[in-house]
């Protein structure tokens, strides 16, 4: 589901490209620090490995290609403490020619008036940074087709960038991400940009920011992918509340595939007013802190091309979501999430496409007729309220654990499991006092991938005739293993270490170096965990990388 963002390839990959690329002189590889083993359209200005990101700006003015630059990727990159945010100023007054521009997950905390130079640019990406609200106000771009913005705390909604006033002159504008109307004539300024595909907009819950924004989302009727709403109240009431008054959107979104509300305004709901119509082309629906129905459930059911739904802290008026026989024929993906439901329901033959579903309730929950999802090939549990499905989903070949605090016959009863390819056993899986856990003979006999990062399981004990098939072994420095070289189809393993103190235990790099396949191993450090991370939970309404943008597997 989604479009392709970036892509991993393997080492002879990597080289293949990078040797046509440096013969055409069509990208160069960057080589520095947090930019290692990235391509883009980077002319001939080259960094050596050993090089600093600091050293590069203060390299600037030396360079004679630094304006021809085009892309420029510093994402993650923690080099504009204090004196150093000049280094962004230099960018905007000597790369003209930028296009592209990430200072994602970067530590600026301003946006400089000279950003306004950079004339060329098409892409601004300013997600998860401290930049202050009002920097984006003045921005005026007239080539910028993507600004993607967002607060280090996407709870802090007062944080997020504002609308730049002067957007409607911003006429190749494709996507606004997570942008803040600071005035309702900020909404309506919107409506004018016709090549507008993705808008992702923070309003507050007054008559004339509902209003206007409807009015801009029925200027844009033809053109409107996604949609995104946030209004940042403290969440529904109990009471149902009316729908919002349908003759602000005169017109529905014609191509509307993505939609997302999160917050409840005291207006009225508008997840009715947006899921209504014959030629609805809805695939994906985010509902986060609003109300749910089981009339709205039965509409969204019949939604001929819905493929994922999450549910985030949602109030369901009857506390419970039952699917019925027939119904969500497309959906693929589920997600509910902390909210206050006391049963969920599958009926024979619902859901039948269902392949994927993540479950973090905190509550007591009752759910049955997971044996009827006979589709259903992924299951992420985040709960110890979820751990009763285990026995249920038979058919599963992947499975996430977070929460859950099992015991070691939980194990066993996964262990039986025909069709089990991956386990990944995160934070508090399993319980304090199950330090170790054993895989026997003749169990998971189709396992290729285990994911261990679990301070509560202290060693993993292989014997022989266990997981035959295991390839691939992720785990943490809280954790030993023991009998590796009784895996006859061991070909990786990866070590993720939290500190300058964990190393890979001398007993398991031993065990690697006798093991009959010579199995790999590769260290993954805490800034490659925490952007793997954010790239999992990244929204597929953010707009996209470059198509240049490559990533070499380490």
């Amino acid at each position: 589901m989604g479009n392709v963002k970036s892509c991993v390839v393997s080492d002879p990959v990597h080289g293949f490209i990078t040797t046509i690329a440096r013969k055409q002189h069509i990208v160069e590889t960057r080589l520095s620090h947090h930019l290692a083993r990235h391509f883009s359209i980077f002319n001939d200005l080259q960094l050596r490995s050993s090089d600093r990101i600091d050293q590069f700006f203060k390299g600037l003015s030396e360079s004679s290609q630094v304006s021809l630059l085009k892309v420029l990727d510093l994402e993650g990159c923690q080099c504009f403490l204090e004196k150093k945010q000049r280094y962004l100023k230099e960018i905007c007054s000597k790369m003209l020619l930028l296009k592209y521009l990430s200072l994602r997950r970067t530590n600026i905390t301003q946006l400089p008036s000279e950003i306004n130079n950079l004339r060329e640019l098409e892409v601004l990406d300013i997600r998860e940074t401290n930049v202050p609200p009002h920097a984006t106000a003045h921005i005026l771009l007239l080539k910028l087709k993507r600004l993607l913005a967002g607060h280090i705390d996407p709870s802090n909604f007062e944080s997020n960038p504002q609308i730049p006033h002067r957007i409607d002159k911003m006429v190749n504008m494709e996507a606004l991400h997570n942008v803040k109307a600071k005035q309702s004539h900020d909404l309506k300024d919107i409506g004018r940009l016709w090549q507008l595909r993705k808008l992702g907009v923070v309003i507050d819950d007054t008559d004339n920011h509902l209003r206007n924004l409807l009015k801009a989302i029925s200027d844009l009727h033809e053109c409107l992918c996604s949609l995104s709403i946030t209004i940042p109240v403290a969440g529904p009431h109990e009471a149902e509340l009316p729908e919002v008054n349908v003759s602000y959107l005169k017109k529905h979104p014609k191509i509307l595939e993505s939609l997302s509300i999160k917050g409840t305004t005291q207006k009225g709901r508008l997840l009715p007013m947006f899921i209504k119509g014959d030629n609805n082309k809805l695939a994906k629906i985010t509902l986060c802190h609003t109300l749910l129905s089981q009339d709205d459930l039965e509409v969204l059911a019949k939604l001929p091309k819905l493929r994922c739904v999450r549910l985030q802290h949602i109030l369901c008026i009857e506390h419970k979501l039952n699917f019925k026989k027939g119904e969500f024929g497309c959906l693929k993906y589920l997600l509910v999430e902390d909210s206050d439901l006391t049963n969920i329901t599958f009926e024979d033959e619902a859901a039948s496409e269902l392949e994927k579903m993540v479950l973090s309730i905190t509550s007591k929950c009752s759910i049955s007729g997971v044996d009827c999802l006979l589709n259903l090939k992924e299951l992420e549990l985040n709960s110890s309220f979820c751990g009763s499905l285990l026995g249920d989903a038979k058919q599963i070949s992947k499975l996430t654990l977070r929460g859950t605090l099992l015991e070691q016959d939980a194990l066993q009863t996964l262990a039986k499991k025909p069709n089990i390819r991956s386990l990944v056993l995160l934070d508090k899986s399993f319980r304090r006092s199950q330090n170790k856990i054993t895989l026997k003979k003749d169990e998971f006999l189709w396992l290729n991938l285990l994911v261990v990062d679990c301070s509560a399981i202290t060693k993993i004990v292989f014997t022989r005739g266990s997981a035959p098939r295991l390839k691939k072994i992720v785990w943490s420095s809280s954790t030993s293993l023991s009998g590796i070289n009784k895996l006859p189809r061991l070909k990786e393993l990866k070590f993720n270490f939290n500190g300058v103190g964990d190393q890979v235990p001398v007993e398991v790099r031993e065990a690697i170096k006798n093991h009959k396949n010579k199995p790999s191993l590769k260290l993954n450090g805490p800034e490659t965990q925490d952007k793997a991370k954010g790239d999992e939970q990244e929204d597929d309404d953010g707009a996209a990388k470059s198509s240049f943008c490559w990533k070499k597997q380490v």
